[in-house]
């Protein structure tokens, strides 16, 4: 059963007023009183919905009764008619809504236009504004979604995500390795048609829609409080240039794109265990030119730039 929220949401109507009708669905008639008091309304609250319910043909008022002196009665107009109108009123009222949104569109693209840098750069400020604009880059999308992301990540659900992929669109995700929660690993694994990748040089979060915009977070909060929003432009070319070049060397996430094998797994244990290199040619018999050698060949196989991060990838990768 459609609940009061649903029903004045839906229509247009005062809570206060649904409750009143939905009440007054479940009896023959009922007075002003007796409505007061099931839904919880003052007698002028209780009279002033009873009117709007009248108004809008939803309500009955029962005047033979009260000339006879019997108080005023209620009784509710049959739903299938009467809720069917407000139905239809309430859709004319969309469809109008709807119908109106290129203009409203070009409306705000002009006063940005007018308004200079906010042709090609809009500057958005506060954690809220943040994600709604974020939010509405991503509903808007129609062929392509590139995120890029980083530490401190927070793994839950993603029902954007999910949104998203459910439409078709092309959505690739590339992440710092660094604190990676296997969670996140996890979930971004278990949404079929996600393409996800590791890169160590993920230098701030943001997303690309369609090649045509995007949104470039200016801090490193959990809850990013400022970003910059790119429109096609130079600048939102040379993005998406550079997101391209990263992907090409990225490492498929969940995936071993390379493995190690002989001296260099030995190297990067020895590593991974805190060695310094001279200790490593001591334990391997070799010299630390072959050590050192090795360790490159570590960091270009893992797409890291430092040992300590050659440690955290092979540690995730299960190697050490």
């Amino acid at each position: 059963m459609a609940s009061r929220e649903s029903i004045s949401a839906g229509l247009g109507m005062p809570e206060a007023a649904a409750a009143i009708y939905l009440s007054l669905l479940e009896r023959p008639t009922a007075t002003t009183a007796d409505l007061a008091v099931a839904c919880g309304l003052d007698a002028d609250d209780t009279i002033a919905n009873l009117t709007w319910l009248r108004d809008h043909g939803l309500v009955l008022r029962a005047k033979a009764m009260a000339l006879t002196g019997i108080p005023d009665r209620w009784s509710a107009a049959e739903p299938d008619h009467a809720l069917r109108d407000l139905v239809r009123a309430r859709e004319r009222t969309l469809h109008d809504v709807r119908t109106a949104l290129p203009n409203l569109q070009d409306r705000f693209r002009q006063a940005h236009r007018d308004s200079g840098v906010g042709q090609v750069t809009e500057y958005v400020q506060g954690w809220e504004n943040v994600g709604a604009r974020y939010h509405q880059i991503l509903r808007d999308a129609t062929e392509e979604v590139a995120l890029l992301d980083h530490r401190p990540y927070t793994p839950g659900p993603a029902p954007t995500e999910e949104s998203i992929l459910s439409r078709g669109i092309r959505f690739r995700v590339m992440c710092d390795p660094v604190d990676l929660p296997q969670q996140l690993a996890d979930e971004f694994a278990a949404l079929r048609g996600l393409e996800a990748r590791l890169h160590p040089d993920v230098p701030f979060r943001g997303i690309i829609a369609d090649r045509k915009i995007a949104v470039i977070m200016m801090d490193r909060e959990p809850q990013n409080v400022s970003a910059i929003v790119l429109r096609p432009s130079p600048l939102l070319d040379g993005l998406v240039l550079l997101f391209d070049a990263c992907w090409s060397r990225a490492v498929p996430l969940g995936a071993d794109a390379v493995t190690l094998e002989g001296q260099a797994l030995q190297v990067l244990k020895l590593l991974a265990a805190g060695l310094k290199d001279e200790a490593i040619a001591r334990q391997l018999n070799t010299t630390t030119r072959t050590v050192r050698r090795r360790v490159q060949e570590v960091l270009t196989a893992l797409h890291v730039k430092s040992r300590f991060h050659a440690g955290v990838e092979a540690s995730r990768r299960g190697w050490v």
